[in-house]
């Protein structure tokens, strides 16, 4: 098997979270952030109100492919707390910020990719991104090993969410390799599934050894054990 590429999720295969992957439960002091941020006296009711919208669009209850955008998300909300449209951006930043405030790369990331690097190994990522998360955002939790990438690619990129072929489909084509010489790497049944589907060598990260069987090519318990794979 030689192997072109290899491209991988982002969150909890390349990045850890403190925060729930449900952020539903974290929905109330998030919005009160948002409304600190943005002065705004909120009522119970504006926080039912939004709680109601986040939840509507929350993929962990309602599962999508077709991505939807942070500007639908919250102009519905800022239009239920009859707040102008010229706080979005301070909106938006308050939210995103309450969950990424915690973000941090595993120990083993920076040393494999670095590895790959030297292989001369094309470098992707293919991330869904929750409740339409601007890049501006999102790829912060990538910052420090960003330079390692030759792609990346999130959901608002696609406008589709994984196991949707669009992203994986958009990676082999940037990369110019054919689905057997690409390895996605993700944590999830879907990262899994989508890759399947195009015949792309899908990769389980299993970090905490529950060992799930979705139908991976390989399943490995550390990023670093990928490089057994090239």
């Amino acid at each position: 098997m030689k192997i072109k590429a290899v491209s991988f999720d982002i969150g909890h295969t390349l990045v850890k979270y403190n925060n729930p992957l449900n952020w539903k439960s974290l929905y109330e002091p998030a919005l009160k952030q948002v409304a600190e941020s943005c002065l705004i006296d909120l009522h119970d009711e504006h926080i039912k109100a939004a709680i109601a919208t986040l939840t509507k669009y929350n993929t962990r209850e309602y599962p999508r492919e077709h991505e939807v955008t942070s500007e639908i998300i919250f102009l519905e909300i800022l239009d239920l707390w009859r707040q102008p449209h010229e706080i979005l951006d301070i909106a938006k930043e308050a939210f995103y910020g309450f969950f990424l405030a915690d973000a941090v790369c595993y120990d083993d990331v920076v040393d494999t990719l670095r590895y790959l690097q030297n292989a001369e190994v094309k470098i992707g990522a293919l991330t869904d991104v929750a409740y339409g998360m601007d890049n501006s955002f999102s790829l912060q939790d990538i910052a420090p090993i960003c330079h390692f990438f030759d792609l990346v690619l999130t959901s608002v990129d696609v406008c589709y969410r994984k196991p949707n072929a669009a992203g994986f489909t958009q990676l082999l084509k940037t990369f110019d390799c054919l689905p057997s010489e690409m390895l996605y790497i993700g944590d999830e049944q879907k990262d899994i599934v989508g890759a399947n589907r195009l015949g792309i060598v899908s990769v389980l990260i299993d970090r905490n050894e529950v060992s799930p069987d979705w139908g991976q090519s390989f399943t490995v318990h550390s990023i670093a054990d990928i490089c057994n794979l090239l």
